[in-house]
C-alpha cells in the first residue's frame, strides 16, 4: 500500500476531522489596469491572468481574482477577504488608486499586502507618492526617477524569501531606476540591482527621462540602481507587506522562469504565505499562454518569434549588451551586427557578408527588441562585390520587396523621404525604418562574392531627443529570405510602406494613403468636388459638419470673386460618408475665415479682423440676422490673426488671437478694456504677441488669460475650465510646443519688458534653441508642457467622449499641418503642472505629405472629424492647391456614423445632452439647465453625485451659478475628495459676485494637492490685501524648491502686490530664507527688496558659480533705487 502524502490545503482541510477549522485558500486580488502601449506592451489583463494561473497552480494557499474593470474596481467589496493586492496600471496622473487613497489606505490599514508593477509604481509627488512611501516603501517620483529601456543583469540577491530559488538572469525591459524610497531606506530591502550603463542617461532632462540627481547617483557615484524592492511595513498598519517591481513592460518577458518567480515569490511574501525554499512553482509558460487575454489584436510578434524569446530566457541568459541572432531560423543570417545606438561611434557599424552561390540577398533591420521607436536606418554606400574587387553599387539594382515599421524604403533619402544623414553628414544608400525587410533577386550566373556597406542609425530618428536618445537597431544580411524576425514582423503591415498608393489626389486612395492608430480607422467622409480646402470646422448636435471652405487666401485672395464659403455637410444614409451639402452662407466677408463655432441658432465665425455672429432664428439653415461680436483686429489673411471661439463649462466664450492680432475691440469699434484694468493690445502694458481671452457671451466680463505667444492657432477648454492650446515657433526652429495656459502667465515669446526676441544676446541664453525660443531661463515664463519639434500648429480639441480607447478620455487632440500628423498628448500630473507624452492618431508623413489636418472637433456619438486642407505647402505661407480638400471620420472598426435626437426642454433631456462629448449640444443644454434655475438642481446634484469626475464639473458649474447657491456648492466642492473637483470649486467662486474668494483660498492654503494650491495663487493674482500677502506667504512656503509650474504661480500671484507679499514671506520664514526654495522665490518675486537679496546670494561662497548668470539674469526684471543699491552693494561701491 502507497501512501502520499497530502497537499498543504488537504492537510488544512483533514485538520476537520480531529476538531480544527478547514482553512480556505487566502484571495489574492489582481487588479489589471486600461489598455495603452499596443501589442505585447503593457499588457495588464494579459500579464495579471498570467500571473494568477500560474500562482493558482502552485497551490501554496492562495486563489486569485483578476479584476478587469479598466481600473479601480468597480465593486470595492472585492477587496474585503483578500490578503494582498497586485495592481498592474498605468500610473502618473492616470494611477487608479490616485481617487482612492483614502479608502485605500483603510484596506492597507488591515494588514493586505500590496504588490504594484511597472507602471504602476508610478503616481504623482504629494499625496499619492507619501502613500505609496506608506504602502510599498517607495515610487517613481517625476525629475527624480527615469525610465530607460536597458538590459539589466542581475547577479546578485539579498537573503530573502522573495529570491528563493531565482538564478542569475539578465533582460532587457523599462526598468525604471532612482526610485524616491523611504529615507535611509527604513524597511525597505532591494530585492533586484544592477548599475545601469551611461547610455541610459543620454536623453534631455524631464520628467521621466534624465535629471540632475540621478546623474550624480549612477554616473559619479555608481550606485547600483534597485529595481525591484520589498517592504515591512509597521504596527501601524499591522506589519503589511509591500513589493515594487520596475519591469514588466514587455509582455514577453514573463516568459522568463526567473522574472516570473521573482514575481510570484513576491506575491506569496506580501500574502505571508511560505515561500518554498526553491521559490513558488512557476510553471512553464507557453507562445499560447502568452499570447492569450490580449488588449489588442495580434501586430507582430510571430509564433517562432515568441518561441525564440522563450529559448532565450529558459536556456542561457543573454550576457549583457550582447547581440543575439534571430531564433528557429533555418536560414542562419550570413551577417549579424551588434546593436547600433545613438552613442556607438559614428551611430553606424561595419556589414560585410560572403555572398558566394547566393542567389538571393535579403537586408533586415530589427529594433534589437526593445520594441522602441525613431529606429530610422540606413544602408549606406551598399555594393556588391566580385572576386576581382570590382563594385557594383546595390542602389543600381530594384529590390523584389520591400517594407518598413514606418515611414518608407527611400533610394538616397531616408525613411520620411528626407536626405539621409548619419552624424551629421550626407550619406547616400537606402534608408528606411525598423523593423524592415529589402528583397533582391540576385542576377543569375552572378560573379558577386561579397556584400558591403554600413550599418547606420539615421540622424532623422537619432535627434529626436528622448525618443532619438533610446534608437537601436541591428542589421542582418541573409541569402534566403528569413521565416522568423526579431521584434515586429515587418510582414504584418496591412498597407505597403513606403510609396504613394494611386495617383497625388485621387480621393479613392486618401485613406490607403493615411497610418492610422491601431484600434481606429478613418472612413473618407468627404472630399472634392463637394468640398474645398477647410481651414476650420464644428459638428453641430445633429451630426452635420460646418465648414470654412476657404479659396481666397492670400496671393488667391481673389480667385473666387462670390467670396468664400460656410458650408453643411450631412450624412443621410448612414453609411459614414456625406451625401448632402449646402451653403449656409457665402461672401468677400467670410474670407479666409479661420474658426467656425455652432451655438444652437447662432453661428460664430472667425474671420479677417472680426468676430461676427451669424443668427439664424427660423432654422431654415440660413442666416437671418449678422452682427459684429468683436471688431479691430489685425491679421487679415494671415495665419497668425483671430481664431475660433470655444465655450466653456462655465457658460462663457474662449478665444485667441496670434502675433499679428495685435488688439481687440468691441462692435461699436472701441478698445477693449479687460476686467484687469488693461487696454487690450500688444504694446507691453503688459501684454504683447498672442494672446488667450475669456468673456460672456455678449462680449462682456472680457479677460485677458495668457500672453506673449507668436501662432497660437487655436485654444480649447475642458470641463474643469482647465485651458489648452498650442504655438508656432519661427519656421525652421523646431520650437513647436503645447501648452496648458495657467491664467494670466507670461508665455515668452519675447522679452517681457524688452519685447527683443530669442535671437537677441541676454544673460543666462538658453543653450538649445527650441528652449531659447520661449525665453524659459527668464523669470516670470511659463514652462511648456511639451514642445514636438517642427511643425505647423492647428486644430486641437479635448476628446472628452469613451467611444475612442481610454488613452484619449479626456485628453487634448491637436493637428500639426507641418508634419502631416494628428495626434494625442496624454497627460499626467506632475506638481502644480503636467507631464505629456504623444500618440499618433493620423499620420499622413509616409506616403502622403499633402495631407495637411487643419481642425479636429468631437461628434455628438464620440467619434472625431478630422478636416484636411489638403496642400503641398503648409496653410496660407504656401497654399498651392485650391481643388481639393477632405474630411476624415475617425472611430473604431465598424462604427457608424449617428447622432440621436436632442431635446433640451425638458430636464432629463437636457442632462443628457449635458452629458454630450460634443460642444454644441453640451451648449445646448448649458442654456436650458441654467434657465431653469432652481427646477434643475436637484437633477444636476445627482449628476454630481456620479462617479465621473468630467461629469461631476460640468454639474458642479451650472449647481454655482444658479442664484443664491453659489456659496453653497463652492462650500460642498472645495471639500471633496477629488483635487480636480476642489479647483473647479475654488474656480466657480472666483467668477461668482459677491463670494469672499480669499475665505476659500483660506480653507485650501495647506491642500495637498500641488493643483489646487497653484489655483489658490491664481486666485490670488489681484488680490491686493494684507491678507493676500499672508496667504501667499503660506503658499510660499510650500513651494518645494523644483517645481517651475507652482514657481510661477506664485510669481503672478505676486505681481501685483510684490512688496507686501515678499515681506509677509520673510516674516514667515524668519531669517531662514537662503535655501533652494527660498533662493528660487528670490530670483522671481518682483518686489523693491528683491535685487538685495539677489546680490546677497551673488556674494555668497557657498553658491555654485555656474548658477550665478541666473540670478543676475534676474536683475534685469528689476529698476530702480533699490536696484542700484544693490548693484553698488555688489560692486562694493
Amino acid at each position: 500500500m502507497i501512501i502520499r502524502k497530502p497537499s498543504p490545503l488537504l492537510s488544512l482541510c483533514l485538520a476537520f476531522l480531529v476538531g480544527l477549522p478547514c482553512l480556505a485558500a487566502k484571495k489574492v486580488v489582481f487588479v489589471a489596469g486600461a489598455k495603452s502601449h499596443g501589442y505585447f506592451s503593457h499588457e495588464h489583463i494579459a500579464g495579471s491572468k498570467l500571473l494568477a494561473k500560474y500562482l493558482d497552480e502552485a497551490k501554496i494557499g492562495l486563489k486569485s481574482v483578476v479584476v478587469t474593470d479598466h481600473g479601480y474596481p468597480k465593486d470595492p467589496s472585492v477587496f474585503d477577504d483578500a490578503v494582498a493586492v497586485v495592481v498592474y496600471c498605468d500610473g502618473g496622473g492616470r494611477h487608479l488608486l490616485n481617487a482612492h487613497l483614502k479608502e485605500f489606505d483603510e484596506i492597507m490599514k488591515r494588514g493586505v499586502g500590496l504588490a504594484c508593477l511597472h507602471y504602476g509604481v508610478e503616481v504623482p509627488k504629494g499625496a499619492p507618492g507619501d502613500h505609496f512611501l506608506k504602502w510599498i516603501g517607495g515610487y517613481f517620483e517625476t525629475h527624480w526617477s527615469v525610465n530607460p529601456h536597458w538590459t539589466a543583469d542581475f547577479k546578485l540577491f539579498p537573503d530573502h524569501p522573495i529570491s528563493s530559488g531565482v538564478k542569475p538572469f539578465a533582460i532587457n525591459d523599462e526598468w525604471y531606476y532612482h526610485m524616491r524610497f523611504r529615507q535611509n531606506l527604513v524597511g525597505v530591502t532591494p530585492i533586484l540591482s544592477a548599475l545601469p550603463g551611461p547610455e541610459t542617461l543620454k536623453r534631455r532632462d524631464g520628467a521621466h527621462s534624465n535629471n540632475p540627481h540621478v546623474r550624480e547617483s549612477v554616473l559619479k557615484r555608481k550606485e547600483a540602481q534597485h529595481v525591484a524592492w520589498a517592504y515591512q511595513r509597521g504596527k501601524d498598519y499591522k506589519d503589511g507587506r509591500g513589493f515594487g517591481f520596475t519591469g514588466g513592460h514587455n509582455h514577453v518577458n514573463w516568459g522568463s522562469n526567473d522574472f516570473r518567480r521573482l514575481v510570484l515569490n513576491a506575491i506569496a511574501w506580501i500574502a505571508k504565505v511560505d515561500v518554498p525554499k526553491q521559490g513558488v512553482r512557476a510553471g512553464t509558460v507557453t507562445v499560447e499562454a502568452l499570447q492569450a487575454n490580449q488588449d489588442y489584436s495580434p501586430r507582430g510578434w510571430a509564433p517562432e518569434q515568441i518561441e525564440a524569446k522563450l529559448e532565450d530566457f529558459n536556456g542561457k541568459a543573454p550576457n549583457k549588451g550582447a547581440s543575439t541572432s534571430p531564433k528557429k531560423d533555418p536560414t542562419k543570417p550570413l551577417f549579424a551586427s551588434k546593436v547600433v545606438t545613438a552613442q556607438t561611434p559614428g551611430q553606424s557599424i561595419e556589414v560585410s557578408a560572403d555572398l558566394k552561390g547566393a542567389k538571393e540577398l535579403h537586408l533586415y533591420v530589427s529594433d534589437s527588441g526593445n520594441g522602441y521607436a525613431c529606429d530610422w536606418a540606413d544602408w549606406v554606400d551598399p555594393r556588391l562585390v566580385d572576386a576581382s574587387g570590382k563594385e557594383t553599387k546595390l542602389t543600381s539594382m530594384k529590390w523584389k520587396y520591400a517594407s518598413a515599421g514606418w515611414g518608407a524604403v527611400n533610394l538616397n533619402k531616408n525613411a520620411r523621404g528626407a536626405p539621409m544623414k548619419v552624424a551629421g553628414k550626407i550619406v547616400q544608400g537606402i534608408g528606411c525604418h525598423a523593423n524592415s525587410l529589402i528583397s533582391y533577386e540576385l542576377p543569375a550566373n552572378h560573379k558577386f562574392v561579397r556584400f558591403v556597406a554600413k550599418g547606420a542609425l539615421d540622424d532623422g530618428g537619432a535627434t529626436q531627443g528622448a525618443c532619438g536618445n533610446q534608437s537601436s537597431v541591428q542589421f542582418f544580411v541573409y541569402s534566403q529570405k528569413p521565416k522568423v524576425l526579431s521584434g515586429i514582423s515587418v510582414a504584418s503591415r496591412s498597407k505597403p510602406a513606403g510609396k504613394r498608393i494611386g495617383d497625388q489626389g485621387d480621393p479613392a486612395h486618401a485613406v490607403d494613403n493615411l497610418d492610422v492608430h491601431e484600434e481606429l480607422k478613418a472612413t473618407l467622409f468627404a472630399s472634392e468636388p463637394m468640398m474645398l480646402s477647410p481651414s476650420a470646422i464644428d459638428v453641430d448636435h445633429r451630426g452635420r459638419v460646418w465648414v470654412c471652405e476657404v479659396t481666397n487666401y492670400r496671393r488667391h485672395k481673389n480667385k473666387r470673386e462670390e467670396g468664400d464659403r460656410i458650408l453643411i455637410l450631412e450624412d443621410t444614409d448612414g453609411d459614414n460618408k456625406a451625401d448632402k451639402a449646402k451653403t449656409f452662407y457665402q461672401g468677400r466677408d467670410v474670407d479666409s475665415a479661420h474658426g467656425v463655432s455652432v451655438f444652437g441658432n447662432k453661428i460664430v465665425v472667425a474671420v479677417a479682423d472680426r468676430i461676427v455672429v451669424f443668427t439664424d432664428k427660423d432654422g431654415d439653415d440660413k442666416p437671418d440676422s449678422k452682427e459684429n461680436l468683436f471688431t479691430g483686429i489685425s491679421g487679415a489673411q494671415h495665419d497668425h490673426g483671430i481664431h475660433a471661439v470655444h465655450f466653456g463649462p462655465d457658460g462663457k466664450f474662449y478665444f485667441n488671437f496670434g502675433n499679428t492680432g495685435r488688439q481687440i475691440k468691441d462692435k461699436d469699434g472701441k478698445p477693449i478694456v479687460d476686467m484687469a484694468g488693461n487696454e487690450v493690445n500688444d504694446r507691453r502694458n503688459p501684454y504683447q504677441q498672442g494672446m488667450v481671452f475669456r468673456c460672456n457671451e455678449d462680449g462682456s466680463e472680457f479677460e485677458t488669460l495668457g500672453w506673449n505667444f507668436r501662432n497660437n492657432w487655436e485654444v480649447t477648454v475642458d470641463s474643469f475650465g482647465t485651458i489648452w492650446q498650442s504655438d508656432n515657433d519661427d519656421d525652421g526652429n523646431r520650437g513647436v510646443r503645447i501648452n496648458y495656459v495657467m491664467e494670466f502667465g507670461n508665455y515668452g515669446y519675447r522679452g517681457e519688458f524688452s519685447g527683443k526676441g530669442w535671437r537677441d544676446k541676454r544673460t543666462n541664453i538658453e543653450t538649445e534653441i527650441p528652449l531659447r525660443h520661449w525665453h524659459l531661463n527668464d523669470p516670470g515664463v511659463m514652462p511648456n508642457l511639451l514642445q514636438t519639434g517642427g511643425g505647423s500648429p492647428t486644430g486641437i480639441t479635448v476628446y472628452e467622449g469613451t467611444l475612442l480607447p481610454p488613452i484619449f478620455h479626456g485628453q487634448v487632440i491637436h493637428c500639426d499641418a507641418g508634419p502631416s500628423v494628428v495626434r494625442a498628448y496624454p497627460v499626467t500630473k506632475s506638481g502644480a503642472g503636467y507631464d505629456a507624452e504623444i500618440v499618433d492618431i493620423l499620420n499622413g508623413a509616409s506616403r502622403d505629405k499633402w495631407f495637411r489636418p487643419s481642425d479636429v472637433v468631437t461628434a455628438p456619438d464620440g467619434s472625431i472629424m478630422v478636416a484636411d486642407w489638403y496642400d503641398p505647402g503648409v496653410g496660407g505661407h504656401n497654399m498651392r492647391d485650391l481643388e481639393r480638400g477632405r474630411l476624415f471620420l475617425v472611430a473604431p472598426e465598424g462604427h457608424k456614423y449617428k447622432s440621436s435626437k436632442v431635446n433640451v426642454s425638458g430636464v432629463d433631456g437636457a442632462i443628457s445632452a449635458l452629458k454630450s462629448p460634443n460642444e454644441a449640444t453640451r451648449y445646448l443644454a448649458w442654456h436650458a439647465l441654467h434657465g431653469k434655475g432652481m427646477k434643475a438642481e436637484s437633477a444636476l446634484r445627482r449628476m454630481f453625485g456620479s462617479s465621473d469626475p468630467i461629469q461631476r464639473s460640468r454639474a458642479l458649474w451650472l449647481l454655482g451659478k444658479i442664484e443664491g447657491r453659489a456659496k453653497h456648492y463652492v462650500d460642498l466642492a472645495i471639500n471633496d475628495k477629488d483635487p480636480d473637483i476642489r479647483i473647479v470649486g475654488l474656480r466657480l467662486a472666483r467668477q461668482s459676485s459677491g463670494l469672499d474668494v480669499l475665505s476659500f483660498v483660506e480653507k485650501l492654503v495647506s491642500d495637498p494637492s500641488a493643483q489646487v494650491r497653484r489655483e489658490c495663487a491664481i486666485a490670488l493674482r489681484h488680490e491686493k490685501t494684507p491678507r493676500a500677502a499672508k496667504l501667499w506667504a503660506d503658499l510660499a512656503t510650500r513651494y518645494d524648491g523644483k517645481d517651475r509650474w507652482y514657481l510661477e504661480a506664485l510669481g503672478l500671484a505676486s505681481d501685483l502686490n510684490a512688496d507686501a507679499c515678499f515681506e509677509a514671506w520673510l516674516a514667515k520664514v524668519r531669517g531662514k530664507w537662503n535655501t533652494p526654495a527660498g533662493r528660487d522665490l528670490v530670483w522671481r518675486v518682483r518686489a523693491k527688496a528683491a535685487p538685495g537679496y539677489l546680490v546677497k546670494i551673488l556674494k555668497d561662497e557657498k553658491i555654485p558659480a555656474e548658477s550665478h548668470p541666473r540670478y543676475v539674469r534676474a536683475l534685469d526684471f528689476h529698476s530702480g533705487p533699490e536696484k542700484d543699491k544693490a548693484l553698488e552693494s555688489l560692486l562694493d561701491i
